[in-house]
């Protein structure tokens, strides 16, 4: 039980540094390209990552087609492309329209996990499931408003739709392969297949502009970008790896609840009173969630 603690705090605190990330990347996103942004991230996390993986290369070597599939879905499918894709999801439609298909990630991972991991979890997490949904609704109220004040096109839909399935998927695919290696090996071919599938975008796209790079301001961002990036998904899967899937999703939507709180901080923007409310109800559930003594072992069945 102290295992599967350790393991969620390590999951909230990873949430915590992609919180403070929304606040640092936003600038630098109106200054260069989201394909260049990965680019860069994917490429020098790499070179932070690249001492560590000399030393345990024999460990690349066990792997299985299957754990190599998966680890590019996650890190060219869930990082790259559904990065690009969130960010033509906010453009064309609206942040409302991207939140509202996020919200039922959690119901979703839980479900997809007792498929395909086989974890068996008691009723209550679909109760839990639900009580995060109705905190998230409240938290997203502002960027629900927006979107029903909106023209919705079935192409955006879908685009918000597959962005929710990509990244619940990218969970239970990770937990798959943390099951038989360590949460290193995950990051490092994370950072590697986004580097691959960002580079093909970049020769896509014609080329990309590095100029704002040469910023102190930005440089200083970027820095923040990669190690607290590295970091963050360090933290995320070493938890992720003793801990149920479906207990992990519900604990994901705090990144959420401190990208809120820390954009109105960094705008000096009231948080509205469905808001406060939304993120008082989630830390509640927080809290009875790390303080409940669980006796669902998570296992995961591999052939």
């Amino acid at each position: 039980m102290i295992i599967e603690r350790k393991s969620a705090v390590f999951i909230l605190f990873a949430c915590l540094l992609w919180g403070v990330d929304l606040v640092v990347r936003y600038p630098v996103t109106l200054k260069m390209g989201f394909t260049t942004i990965v680019f860069l991230e994917s490429l020098l996390g790499l070179l932070l990552l690249f001492p560590w993986v000399l030393r345990q290369r024999r460990e690349y070597l066990a792997m299985t087609w299957t754990d190599w599939l998966a680890a590019a879905f996650i890190g060219g499918v869930g990082m790259t492309v559904c990065g690009y894709l969130q960010i033509v999801c906010i453009q064309k439609g609206t942040p409302g329209l991207f939140s509202f298909f996020q919200i039922f990630q959690p119901l979703f991972v839980i479900f997809a996990a007792w498929l395909f991991l086989k974890e068996r979890v008691d009723n209550l997490y679909y109760f839990w499931g639900v009580w995060v949904i109705l905190s998230a609704l409240m938290m997203f109220s502002v960027d629900l408003a927006l979107m029903y004040d909106s023209e919705i096109v079935p192409e955006d839909i879908l685009i918000a739709l597959s962005t929710m399935l990509i990244w619940g998927l990218c969970t239970v695919l990770a937990k798959r392969v943390l099951s038989r290696h360590s949460p290193m090996v995950l990051v490092s071919l994370r950072w590697g297949f986004a580097f691959i599938f960002s580079l093909g975008l970049l020769v896509y796209e014609g080329g990309a502009n590095f100029e704002p790079l040469a910023q102190l301001e930005v440089g200083m961002r970027f820095f923040y970008m990669i190690a607290g990036g590295v970091a963050s998904m360090v933290l995320y899967y070493s938890g992720l790896k003793n801990i149920l899937a479906s207990k992990a999703t519900l604990i994901e939507i705090s990144y959420a609840a401190f990208g809120m709180i820390f954009s109105a901080i960094y705008t000096f923007e009231a948080l509205s009173l469905l808001q406060i409310l939304g993120a008082g109800s989630f830390f509640a559930f927080m809290t009875l969630l790390l303080s409940k003594d669980e006796s669902v072992v998570p296992t995961v069945r591999t052939r």
